[in-house]
């Protein structure tokens, strides 16, 4: 039988794989594709082409002299002058559930009672009320959570495996 702890560490090993390919290993290889095939099935054709790169390695050299630099820029301009970035941001943040409701978790069991306890205290004193045994079990209640939190514990239902 194959116990939690396993399971959990199969699949973190499974996506420190997935990340690990799909950003670097597969990157690499598509970079090394792509300049073996541009230059052999490709530049190898035009011989006005080829008179100015006359070996792979000189073709391989100009890209990254030129290449780099320019994709970079192109990089920058993405996130930082041409509006894509913001617009594929504003889309995520549309399409994420938790910017329109209380996420679970510390926030929706410790954070948001916790403020809602802080505005009654705040009302109650501005009106001159006296708070009651029930506010202060809330009070005690939000206090033992947010020790639990501050102790590296949790509150709630943890999400399935987290444990």
């Amino acid at each position: 039988m194959i116990t939690l702890t396993k399971k959990k560490n199969t699949f973190k090993t499974f996506f420190y794989f997935r990340i690990g390919y799909a950003t670097y290993l597969a990157f690499f290889i598509g970079i090394i594709n792509l300049l073996t095939t541009s230059y052999f099935l490709a530049i190898k054709k035009i011989p006005d082409i080829v008179n100015i790169f006359p070996t792979f390695e000189i073709y391989v050299m100009t890209v990254i002299l030129i290449g780099l630099p320019l994709v970079t820029l192109i990089g920058w301009l993405h996130f930082k002058r041409v509006g894509t970035y913001s617009a594929e941001s504003a889309i995520g943040q549309q399409a994420f559930p938790f910017n329109y409701r209380y996420q679970p978790g510390y926030n929706k069991e410790v954070f948001g009672p916790a403020y809602l306890e802080i505005l009654k205290i705040n009302r109650k004193k501005l009106t001159g009320e006296k708070l009651t045994e029930e506010d202060l079990k809330k009070i005690t209640d939000i206090e033992k959570k947010l020790e639990i939190l501050i102790s590296g514990g949790f509150v709630g239902r943890p999400p399935k495996g987290v444990l």
